[in-house]
């Protein structure tokens, strides 16, 4: 009764603020009148033949409302707000919607009456709680289910590392004074730290290695290392997904029999998308496939046309697996 007392209380400090929609259609303009001696009749119960009608009022969804806020105390107590204030001193409801996949709000609709003040009685704060209290049990058992899911989805590990390799595809077209690359595969090798906060988000460091192999003399080799922001979620008991984000310092190197030649390095910043999947063998280890997308703008060769990249550099996408262990 205390917890209700409570919602009662603060659904009443809410009711000029919130976003639930009240309308009133009175029909007879009077003096407005104290909330506290409204008497309220539920659906199954008549009004005195003394009372007369002043007009009707609803309280429904007033769009993307939060659920917090349509108990059906705060909704009650937003139409009981609404005949006082058109000079009723008793709320008849006439009907009364409860949650459901179109709206997460109660909605109440009713008839606004003023009727002497001998046929007064009772406490309105009390019926109000008495009334929310039967009205919104399997409301409230939703919320504290919807809050324990979104727990349990965000029940992340704290720190996981993650060692990744597999199959790195160069999608961009690329003109250097040795060679023309386009869509070449090669070799990418991954390794990762996140760190997650009770929210779902995190930071991470991530590090990437490509290396692609055109002939007996011809390779190509990229590093990439960076910070990244991160977010994961649990997707059942042993599923787990994230996404992350990350800009960090790359090296491009145009390799000839192992050796470097020419102008054949360059470093510039890249930007780094992950998504990724995995299943929790355990608390502490876990196998998982990441798909990366990788994006590294170069210098533009002076001695060369390329007026006809749009974006000249290296685009890459990576599918890799690998072990994640959780610490």
């Amino acid at each position: 009764m205390k917890k209700i007392a409570i919602l009662w209380l603060a659904a009443m400090l809410a009711g000029c603020s919130t976003t639930p929609r009240v309308v009133a259609d009175v029909t007879e303009m009077l003096p407005s009148q104290s909330a506290e001696k409204v008497v309220i009749y539920d659906i199954n119960k008549s009004v005195p033949a003394e009372a007369r009608a002043i007009g009707k009022v609803s309280v429904t969804d007033g769009g993307m409302t939060p659920t917090y806020k349509c108990l059906y105390g705060n909704m009650l107590t937003l139409a009981v707000k609404k005949t006082a204030e058109s000079g009723g001193n008793a709320l008849k409801i006439d009907q009364h919607k409860t949650p459901n996949f179109s709206s997460s709000c109660h909605r109440i609709y009713g008839t606004m009456y003023v009727m002497p003040d001998s046929l007064l009685s009772g406490d309105t704060r009390s019926v109000i709680l008495e009334m929310e209290e039967e009205n919104d049990k399997e409301l409230l058992a939703m919320i504290h289910e919807q809050i324990a899911r979104r727990e349990k989805m965000l029940d992340n590990p704290k720190d996981i590392v993650k060692i990744n390799i597999g199959p790195s595809w160069i999608t961009s077209e690329i003109t250097t004074p040795q060679n023309v690359y386009k869509s070449e595969t090669g070799l990418g090798v991954g390794v990762d730290y996140q760190h997650f906060w009770q929210s779902g988000f995190g930071i991470g460091i991530n590090y990437l290695y490509h290396s692609t192999t055109f002939n007996d003399t011809e390779s190509i080799r990229m590093h990439y290392v960076g910070p990244s922001v991160v977010y994961g979620i649990k997707l059942g008991d042993s599923w787990r997904l994230d996404v992350a984000l990350g800009i960090g310092y790359s090296v491009y190197k145009e390799v000839y029999s192992g050796y470097m030649f020419g102008d054949s390095s360059e470093s510039n910043i890249g930007v780094l998308g992950q998504l990724g999947v995995e299943h929790m063998f355990s608390d502490r280890i876990g196998i998982g496939l990441q798909l990366n997308t990788f994006t590294m703008r170069m210098k533009r060769p002076d001695n060369m046309d390329t007026s006809k990249y749009d974006f000249y550099g290296i685009r890459r996408l990576d599918a890799q697996i690998g072990l994640r262990f959780y610490l």
